[in-house]
């Protein structure tokens, strides 16, 4: 073995002994090389592992991502379809421990390319072939494309084969050409590429760390303070490209913002028109501008380097800035300007109380202040004194190399509330990424008025469901999709179980002094789940819908 494999084969391993046995080392690398991929995606561990598909059946296919316009696509992410210009990208890897590359690999790409990317054929005539993740995430991406075919998007199709790998042979590598000739004739004008990505590749990729910091070009002479902030104009040409990364939106840089996209709503579509006319007053006469927050900048000519730069405010603005110019054939030489605020402050509380202040100026409800919310801050504390790490500021934990096991996103710990707590399930299941948009639903899962140890006993149950349903723990194997569409039942069940029935569940959970859950109890509630999921039809619309918590919370 050369050196670099004896170090990554080292990293590999003392990475997964960190999550405690609660993930097999071949599972670990597929989580493990597909961060490494997609480090520029800024992807949290939830997204990672939504694309894994890893499993009997793969079509040697171990993990799939669809991205459109720089976004992961998942099962609620709406597409917008009305947009002229889209971005469609495709990412297929294939991770094995192994220390070679072999053709069979490829072989088996090519195999599961011709049977589920050619439109004419029907996915779901091959579920005795390929597993039903995979499946569904061909047809993530299918739909996705079907929908936007029509404003011809650009599309990439890249293939990522990963393994512990030094040398690649010539023959493996011959086997590529076939591979891209098939994809060629299916998506006519697509982009292809093909990476093999050994031990020398991934350490590279490891020692990679993303800079923190981002350059903006201002114009003029900015008005600076005392301490360290600025006010400034900025070319909206220089103002895409700070934004942007790589011709995608650097969406990083907005996790702070209280507010998501809000499409085309009026305020937007003001701020489209202004853009779109070039002959009107310049553009920072009418917007209030951009705000943005940094521990510290530094000024040097014309350029600012910010540290860790959050936009607090203007994300509306900053949204319709990158669709305009991402658009364009070239997107420089537009010096109207937008007016930005960069305000340095190195406390996290205050940064969070600025978060607060700039957004309170217009109508939005106090819930839609989501991680700047006091009782995000509370559970991130209370769950770290417990061994767990709450991501109130996504990949902060993954950043300083935490276990992956846990980390706990502020999606996955709504999904586990509602499942729990509020027994719905079927809720949790649906809308992944989109089940605390609704203020409503947002105000009943994250309150003070909540006992704080409710949060850290929901994800004890939740993380004790998922590690009994793994195949190497629960005495029936199942699919991967099957514990995908039963664990927040099975969860729920569990609570209900705990605490001897469903009334006042919340209440009785924080009562429990500890939680501490029988395999008895697990094997009971798993059975009881899946007799009901299976006697209904054991589809995704059955773990989405309201008939099978319905039967469960009646048995």
């Amino acid at each position: 073995m050369t050196n670099d494999q004896i170090i990554l084969a080292q990293i590999i391993k003392e990475r997964c002994a960190e999550s405690n046995d609660e993930i097999s080392l071949s599972e670990y690398f597929e989580i493990y090389s597909a961060s490494e991929i997609l480090k520029n995606y800024d992807l949290s561990y939830d997204d990672i592992t939504y694309g894994i598909v890893g499993d009997g059946g793969d079509g040697g296919v171990d993990s799939i991502y669809t991205f459109i316009n720089g976004e992961l696509l998942k099962e609620d992410t709406l597409v917008n379809s009305n947009q002229k210009k889209n971005h469609i990208e495709l990412i297929i890897i294939q991770s094995k421990t192994s220390t070679s590359f072999k053709e069979d690999a490829i072989i088996k790409f090519r195999e599961s390319a011709q049977d589920l990317f050619n439109l004419a054929n029907n996915p779901d005539n091959f579920s005795k072939r390929y597993n039903a993740e995979l499946i569904d995430k061909v047809k993530l991406f299918r739909d996705a494309y079907s929908k936007l075919a029509r404003a011809f998007p650009k599309i990439e199709i890249r293939y990522f084969y990963t393994t512990q790998g030094a040398e690649v042979h010539p023959n493996v590598q011959g086997k590529v050409s076939k591979l891209q000739e098939d994809i060629i004739k299916m998506f006519g004008g697509a982009q292809f590429s093909f990476e093999f990505v050994g031990a020398a590749e991934l350490l590279e990729m490891t020692r990679n760390v993303p800079s923190t910091s981002r350059v903006l070009e201002v114009d003029e002479s900015p008005i600076g303070t005392t301490a360290g902030s600025y006010l400034c104009l900025v070319s909206l040409s220089k103002y895409y490209e700070f934004i942007s990364d790589f011709g995608s939106l650097a969406r990083s840089i907005f996790e702070s913002n209280v507010r998501d996209y809000q499409g085309s709503v009026v305020v937007n579509t003001g701020i489209r028109k202004t853009l779109e006319n070039k002959e009107s007053e310049n553009f920072w006469y009418l917007n209030n501008g951009v705000t943005i927050i940094t521990p510290k900048a530094v000024m040097a000519g014309k350029q600012l380097t910010i540290e860790d730069p959050q936009i607090v405010n203007g994300l509306q603005t900053s949204h319709e800035i990158y669709q305009h110019f991402s658009q364009l054939e070239n997107h420089e030489g537009d010096d109207r300007a937008v007016l930005v605020r960069v305000i340095c402050e190195e406390n996290e509380e205050a940064r969070d109380r600025i978060i607060r202040a700039t957004n309170s100026q217009t109508s939005i409800p106090p819930a839609s202040l989501r991680s700047s919310d006091d009782i995000h801050r509370n559970i991130e504390d209370f769950l770290k004194a417990n061994g767990f790490y709450y991501d109130r500021k996504k990949n902060y934990y993954k950043n300083q190399g935490m276990p992956v096991a846990k980390i706990i996103s502020i999606p996955y710990m709504a999904q586990s509330m509602m499942a729990i707590t509020l027994l719905k399930p079927d809720s949790a299941r649906a809308r992944p990424s989109t089940l605390i948009n609704s203020d409503t639903e947002y105000k009943k899962i994250f309150s003070l008025d909540k006992s704080i140890d409710i949060y850290l006993k929901t994800i004890q149950i939740m993380k004790s469901v998922e590690f009994f349903l793994k195949p190497e723990n629960c005495d029936i194997q199942l699919e991967r999709k099957i514990i995908t569409n039963i664990k927040f039942y099975v969860a729920m069940v569990v609570s209900i179980k705990l605490v001897g029935g469903a009334m006042n569940i919340e209440s009785n959970l924080a009562q429990l002094p500890k939680v501490d859950i029988s395999k008895e109890i697990l094997k009971e509630s798993m059975k009881i789940v899946l007799d009901e999921f299976n006697v209904l039809g054991a589809t995704d619309q059955v773990a989405k819908g309201p008939v099978l918590v319905g039967k469960l919370l009646n048995y």
